[in-house]
């Protein structure tokens, strides 16, 4: 009788085994879909959606308080900040939307992506959703909309938080936007990319890569599409308006960051002079993904602070 539910199990195994090689190899996308379910579970928060004008949006909600809107960036989604608001949705109503024409939003050509239309739309959104006065930010294109937000609906946003954001110019550097020479086509363009964004590479299985190499491939011409949208319309470049922002201000850079150069972060720092300035040493375009906890703790250090001097980190 032992003999036997050990082959029973030993048979268990083994199918569960191999179904996990399958899925590994030729399903890399339930994977990635389990491990975005594990950092949801962890951060408390749950998948919602809303319509505004009749499109569509989804958005991740957790927490409870006063309500914190953090905005992914160019070519991310929703996912971004997830890792983060683990350490943030235990004092905060978070939302993490995502950013219309990106992750799992239409890809409707009748619409216009310019970073004013993108502002117009989560006025009617944050609306929807009951929002009078939030605390606002993103990391990269995510900055650059909440910086426009800012901007245009003062009364609303409490505080601004910008991680290696976009939306200057500064001599010498090429402006933002700009449309890359190819898409990613291989493994060998997917590491370049990849040292770009981070200063220490995350380990990803290869299958996972691939996965990825292919769902860039597959954007690459609409988000060239978005970009034009954004360099030909409104609030496209900020560098004359900055003054205009008043509430208390975090500016979070990596000091290696070869997406936006510490050089435009100086750039916002020049224009907000109040702001609170904090570089994360070692570390790349995305302090999120790549440092997740110590990027929550300098967040929630700066939301609970009742005065913001300027700091040096």
């Amino acid at each position: 009788m032992k003999k036997f539910f050990l082959r029973v199990l030993m048979a268990f195994l083994f199918v569960g085994a191999s179904a996990g090689l399958i899925i590994y190899f030729f399903f890399p996308q339930v994977l990635l879909s389990f491990v975005q379910w594990q950092y949801e579970q962890a951060s408390g928060v749950i998948e919602k959606s809303a319509q505004v004008d009749g499109y569509n949006v989804t958005y991740y909600e957790g927490g409870k308080g006063e309500p914190l809107v953090l905005i992914h960036g160019f070519g991310d989604r929703k996912l971004s900040f997830v890792q983060t608001v683990r350490w943030l949705t235990p004092h905060f109503r978070v939302i993490l939307p995502e950013v219309p024409g990106f992750g799992n939003t239409a890809h409707d050509p009748g619409r216009i992506y310019s970073i004013r239309g993108q502002v117009d739309f989560f006025h009617k959104f944050f609306k929807k959703l009951g929002l009078k006065s939030f605390a606002l930010g993103g990391n990269s294109m995510g900055g650059h909309i909440s910086v426009a937000y800012a901007l245009h609906h003062p009364k609303q946003v409490k505080r601004l938080l910008l991680l290696d954001a976009t939306g200057l110019h500064v001599k010498s550097i090429p402006p933002p936007y700009k449309d890359p020479a190819s898409s990613i086509q291989n493994r060998e363009d997917f590491h370049k990319y990849m040292k770009k964004v981070f200063y220490k590479i995350p380990a990803i299985p290869r299958s996972f890569e691939e996965f990825l190499i292919k769902r860039m491939g597959a954007d690459f011409v609409w988000q060239n599409r978005v970009r034009s949208d954004i360099r030909r319309g409104k609030d496209y470049i900020l560098n004359e308006k900055l003054s205009g922002i008043k509430m208390p201000t975090l500016l979070l850079w990596g000091d290696s960051d070869q997406i936006v150069l510490p050089a435009i972060g100086h750039a916002f720092r020049k224009e907000i002079p109040h702001a609170t300035w904090v570089t994360m040493k070692h570390c790349g375009h995305s302090p999120q993904y790549e440092r997740p906890r110590e990027t929550a703790e300098i967040v929630l250090r700066f939301l609970q602070k009742k005065s913001q001097p300027a700091e040096k980190r």
